[in-house]
């Protein structure tokens, strides 16, 4: 594995990886922590307007977190789920 780290400023740190075999990419220790990401946890891939990839993780929600969020009888069920496991619900 390869990483390269620098501190750009006070709040921003860039961090370089290799691709490995496979297309792989291990999220660097210092970022896991920094956003408290974990192995359960989903990376959305977003390609800007610039071409550049932003990368949002997204919690994964446990059942707990989920009770009360949903209010609206007429609200589809399969929706509700699909949004839920983007981490779209209760925001």
């Amino acid at each position: 594995m390869f990483i390269r780290i620098f501190f750009v400023g006070a709040d921003e740190v860039m961090v370089v990886t290799k691709i490995s075999k496979g297309f792989k990419i291990t999220i660097p220790n210092i970022i896991r922590k920094e956003l408290d990401i974990a192995e359960v946890d989903n990376i959305e891939w977003i390609i800007n307007e610039n071409r550049n990839i932003e990368l949002i993780p997204r919690k994964k929600k446990s059942m707990d977190d989920l009770i009360g969020i949903i209010s609206d009888d007429d609200l589809d069920a399969v929706e509700s789920c699909r949004k839920a496991s983007k981490g779209e619900l209760g925001e």
